[in-house]
């Protein structure tokens, strides 16, 4: 097992071409000082003596000079068929261990050091292993921005989007890929949409299984894309269609902006107030009651819980378009004329179809 050494030569975690290229000079440089010491000898290659140490001499330089050849051919051999996940594998554990990098693991002399293994799960994505031996593993996975440093060259576009440590806290696994690559989706016709039943797509490789997820929130800054992001979600979800169970897509848009002029789009009443939402939520709460329903008699007969993927259900979907504008627009006490009309029946609401819809 190698240790760390703060007096480390650079060669040491040197990519393999690189270090074949330096033994082949120095084999190189060798052969040319042999071959120029037998020029020098060669007229006494006739001297008992000297004839020996002449031809000694000579051989020196042919295999010298054999030696540089087969070191050149090997270093670019190497430089072209060693493969991305070794060449990553070698930038890192220099990043991490040699001390010119700046030491991020905070390493001390004699101490050992992490084993690191990379491997490609998929095309531009690799999964780079770093088994904990000598210093915590939080130390280790606090190094995600040093490894991201390491990657430079032909990987400068690459850095850790994920890192997860080991169960038994002996190892951490940091996913690297192109940052910068295109992960777009791009559509010739609206039919190449259609999701499958549980999974929305986002972007390649990338989707969101309705299985796992619930209510979902999605955050950003203002005119960051986050209502485009969903408009592709919703597009997906209605060319799913209409399940017999009462799914619903309902959109609500209090801002009374570009969603709003959409048929079908629940926004604020024309004296400004927001009746019409409420009655949409109230609506889709009651869908998710008798949606339960079916699913507990489906239960009751199976034995064992129905999922409502498992009964054949379709996506229904509430998405409300800018949550703190609509909660902005309620009284935050109901007046005696319409004492249903308030912030508070609002919240209730919200709040049951975030607690109660996921499961149905």
């Amino acid at each position: 097992m190698r240790t760390y050494d703060k007096g480390t030569s650079p060669l040491r975690y040197a990519q393999p071409s690189t270090k074949c290229l330096v033994l082949g000079c120095l084999a190189l440089a060798a052969g040319l000082i042999f071959l120029l010491g037998y020029r020098g000898l060669a007229p006494a290659v006739d001297v008992p003596l000297l004839g020996a140490v002449v031809q000694l001499v000579g051989c020196a330089s042919a295999v010298c000079l054999s030696v540089s050849v087969a070191a050149f051919v090997a270093a670019v051999s190497v430089y072209f068929l060693l493969p991305d996940s070794a060449r990553i594998r070698n930038r890192v554990r220099r990043g991490l261990f040699y001390p010119g990098c700046g030491n991020p693991l905070g390493l001390k002399d004699g101490e050992l050091l992490p084993s690191v293994r990379c491997t490609c799960k998929s095309p531009g994505v690799f999964e780079l292993t770093v088994i904990v031996r000598g210093c915590p593993v939080e130390r280790v996975a606090n190094a995600a921005p040093s490894i991201s440093t390491a990657l430079n060259g032909r990987f400068t576009r690459y850095a850790v989007t994920q890192t997860n440590a080991g169960i038994a806290f002996d190892k951490v696994v940091f996913q690297i890929e192109n940052v910068m690559a295109d992960k777009s989706l791009t559509f010739h016709a609206v039919e190449e949409m259609r999701p499958k039943p549980t999974k929305l797509r986002v972007q390649q490789d990338v989707d969101i299984d309705l299985t796992t997820s619930g209510s979902m929130l999605v955050a950003g800054k203002t005119r960051s894309g986050k209502t485009t992001g969903i408009i592709s979600l919703l597009i997906q979800v209605l060319l799913g269609g209409r399940d017999k169970y009462g799914s619903e897509v309902i959109i609500i848009d209090p801002k009374q902006a570009e969603l709003s002029r959409l048929p079908h789009v629940v926004t604020l009443d024309e004296d400004g107030e927001a009746t019409q939402i409420l009655e949409a939520m109230e609506h889709f709460a009651a869908t998710i009651t008798q949606r339960q329903k079916v699913l507990n008699e489906l239960s009751a007969e199976d034995g064992d819980a129905a999922k409502w993927w498992d009964a054949n259900f379709h996506c229904s979907l509430l998405f409300l378009d800018e949550y703190v504008a609509c909660r902005s627009v309620f009284p935050t006490k109901a007046s005696k004329d319409n004492p249903s009309y308030s912030l508070e029946r609002f919240d209730r609401l919200f709040k049951r179809i975030v607690t109660m819809g996921a499961s149905a």
